[in-house]
């Protein structure tokens, strides 16, 4: 894991309550606060020491969350009317690195109901060597104009889905089962020395 931690935990606060330091109702922030300054302060959940054991412990805790668990949209009811670029799809480039994104696979985030998405775009030739750090992806020049034309670059998500109108978390019909076939549903090692690991773990986490 790269880049900037502070702001990928205060990301999981927002999204997972069940991962909050206990017992702390986070303030309302103001329209000239960053929305992180919420957290400032808060130390993480737990106290294990063993990173083995915490590990299990998270990845458990993943494991057990149901849909109703997540919190879908923390930052706005619709994000995408507040920050219209959050629609764009294609390659979000830094210095070389690019990733592409595509709004359509995270609906439920902008208060629609979530749809099986379309196929993904794929990079001109990915890498993944054993060395640390020779993780190359090549992607067609093509892709970076998209960032320059945004306007034509958008996901018109009134064509894709309907917002939902019971439940946050609500999905098409054939959405899960395309979600089974093509996620892995479960992160944790289905053996004995994990159920060990995360047995150690729960009597010292107080969440």
């Amino acid at each position: 894991v790269a880049g900037c931690l502070t702001l990928l935990q205060c990301w999981i606060y927002e999204y997972f309550p069940c991962f909050r330091p206990s017992h702390f109702e986070p303030p309302v922030v103001g329209p000239d606060e960053a929305w992180a300054s919420r957290w400032i302060g808060q130390p993480a959940p737990g106290s294990v020491a063993d990173p083995s054991v915490r590990l299990a412990f998270y990845r458990r805790a993943l494991d057990s969350l149901t849909p109703s668990d997540v919190f879908w949209t923390p930052f706005h009811q619709r994000p995408h009317q507040a920050v219209r670029r959050s629609l764009y799809t294609g390659v979000i480039r830094f210095a070389d690195i690019g990733e592409f994104y595509d709004p359509t696979r995270c609906l439920r985030k902008f208060g629609y109901r979530q749809m099986v998405p379309p196929p993904p775009s794929r990079p001109q030739r990915a890498d993944r060597p054993e060395v640390p750090g020779g993780y190359v992806i090549r992607i067609p020049e093509s892709f970076d104009a998209a960032w320059d034309a945004l306007l034509s670059h958008m996901v018109h998500i009134d064509m894709y889905s309907q917002p939902w109108r019971t439940y946050p978390y609500e999905t098409t019909i054939d959405y899960l089962d395309w979600f089974v076939a093509y996620s892995h549903c479960r992160v944790l090692r289905d053996d004995g020395d994990a159920d060990r690991l995360v047995d150690s773990a729960a009597v010292r986490f107080d969440h």
